[in-house]
């Protein structure tokens, strides 16, 4: 997984022209993340709209544990930089790479009910 996003964040390195400094990048990774949660946000909607209320209680805790396995998953992930520049973006790049896994995941059931 390290690998993963370390490719990740060599990608938006060089996919980001605009990006030279650290900080500059650590903000690029985090408006990537921003813009992934905005969609998981609207697919997690689409999702519960379909749903009866045995599957939205259901959901609604699936959703909590993945929240918080996400962020326990990308704070280990990250630590392999404690201290450094690039920490932020590592963080980042995680937490939006495993929210488009999420996505995808979220998708998949929409599908169940002929959408997506």
């Amino acid at each position: 997984m390290r690998k993963l996003i370390l490719l990740f964040v060599l990608l938006l390195i060089f996919n980001n022209t605009q990006a030279q400094t650290q900080a500059e990048m650590n903000q690029a990774a985090a408006k990537g993340y921003y813009k992934a949660d905005a969609e998981l946000n609207k697919v997690y909607k689409i999702l519960m709209s379909k749903l009866d209320e045995n599957g939205k209680s259901l959901l609604i805790k699936a959703e909590n544990d993945w929240i918080k396995y996400r962020e326990s998953h990308c704070k280990f992930e990250a630590s392999f930089y404690e201290g450094g520049s690039m920490q932020p973006m590592i963080y980042s790049s995680c937490l939006e790479s495993v929210t488009m896994e999420r996505i995808k995941e979220l998708k998949e059931a929409i599908k169940e009910f002929g959408e997506y």
